[in-house]
């Protein structure tokens, strides 16, 4: 190759429609079971608590296992999180600077949000793995409850910064000039 030349880009993969189905699906049984989980820790439910913390951990089980053999670019994947990346998505994020946090030209994927994800399957894997736990070691039980509380916290804030971040785009398209607040007065 000469250096006038130019290396051919890898060609992108266009995720598949399954893929979101699948991952949305996911989504709709892991937080089921974990509000059922949650909901339902006394001792007049208990049988219900302990059948929705086993679907939680098998459903992380599945999820990690999809997230291993899905192809590159494919939603179901679980991006290792990097701190460079995530660094300057958080420093364009705070600029204000819209082309690099979500539309094209911007960083891959939100490095926020691989971050994210992997913060959720472990707090969530933790409590569920410590669930199963106290079933045979009683004395597991309460770090199970305080995994459980912390657990419920990271769940409240990924839920918020998925709201934000998505309403941040809307909130860019009303504003002038592309900035994250208006600056006039009238809004």
């Amino acid at each position: 190759m000469t250096t006038t030349e130019k290396a051919a880009m890898p060609e992108r993969r266009k995720p598949k429609a399954i893929e979101f189905t699948i991952l949305y699906g996911w989504h709709a049984v892991i937080s089921g079971a974990f509000i059922v989980a949650y909901f339902s820790g006394d001792e007049d439910t208990y049988a219900m608590h302990q059948f929705a913390g086993y679907l939680v951990l098998a459903a992380i089980a599945v999820r990690v296992t999809a997230a291993v053999f899905a192809p590159q670019g494919s939603p179901l994947r679980i991006r290792c999180p990097t701190l460079a990346p995530l660094a300057a998505w958080l420093a364009a994020l705070a600029a204000g600077n819209r082309a690099r946090i979500g539309g094209p030209p911007s960083l891959p994927r939100r490095p926020f949000f691989a971050l994210m994800a992997t913060v959720l399957l472990i707090s969530i894997g933790a409590t569920a793995a410590s669930g199963a736990t106290a079933d045979f070691l009683p004395f597991v039980e309460h770090l199970h409850e305080a995994l459980g509380e912390v657990a419920l916290w990271i769940v409240l804030g990924h839920v918020g910064s998925v709201f934000v971040l998505n309403a941040l785009p809307k909130l860019w398209r009303r504003s002038a000039g592309g900035r994250l607040w208006p600056t006039n007065e009238r809004c």
